[in-house]
């Protein structure tokens, strides 16, 4: 907890100045740690004592009505569907409630069926979709929550794979107005359709996609409902 803390205040007295101004604040992250849907949370939580705000959850459009369905559903073990993530969701009803706000969750990724397609060009699909569900709801400050590929601003070359990121997308048209953050963990294990280690490499290409770099020292993997 005291990690965690320390990471909340991290993200307040670096960032926050940063995004006042911003429409979107985009973060990156490894799906399937406990750590990571905790500190959102509690970012989120300070935010919400200023402001109203958006959020949208790399959750596919078909759980809108009922989010509590993706939680169940395992074909999803990939982290996104965690009991941390579902904590995250019903804090943040809580929050309405205690500071008078109107914070909306909305579920943008992809249908499941583009999700699973194995197809070259399905990725790039997946990205456009998620980009344009994001932009449905830039009507207030909004913040996103994505895989950390997902979320770069930049295009991402792998392999024979030439990947258009949501995250470039969305800085094309928002330019000054988007804000991005990986959360990046050093050291530990996740939770990907299996437990993983984790292998935070600070020199990663990846990590010039972001305006931001938050390190995170451990992490543990999530748990389900």
């Amino acid at each position: 907890m005291g990690q965690i803390k320390e990471n909340v205040e991290r993200l307040f007295k670096e960032i926050h100045n940063k995004t006042i101004n911003k429409n979107l604040v985009i973060f990156g992250e490894i799906h399937g740690t406990k750590e990571i849907p905790d500190l959102l949370s509690k970012f989120l939580s300070e935010i919400a004592k200023e402001e109203d705000f958006n959020l949208c959850l790399e959750i596919p459009q078909e759980f809108q009505k009922n989010i509590e369905d993706f939680f169940r559903d395992k074909k999803f073990n990939d982290g996104r569907n965690s009991l941390e993530y579902f904590r995250l969701i019903q804090s943040l009803k809580n929050l309405n409630k205690r500071y008078g706000r109107d914070i909306k969750i909305f579920c943008i990724d992809a249908k499941s069926n583009v999700i699973i397609d194995n197809k070259s060009n399905a990725q790039n699909t997946r990205e456009r979709i998620m980009a344009g569900n994001i932009t449905k709801h830039l009507n207030k400050k909004t913040f996103v929550i994505l895989g950390c590929v997902h979320a770069s601003k930049n295009i991402i070359r792998f392999q024979e794979k030439i990947i258009v990121p949501t995250g470039n997308i969305l800085y094309k048209k928002l330019r000054d107005k988007m804000f991005s953050i990986n959360i990046l963990p050093i050291a530990g294990e996740f939770y990907n359709f299996g437990v993983k280690k984790i292998t935070g490499n600070l020199d990663s290409p990846l990590n010039k996609g972001f305006d931001y770099i938050l390190k995170i020292e451990e992490v543990t993997p999530c748990s389900f409902l």
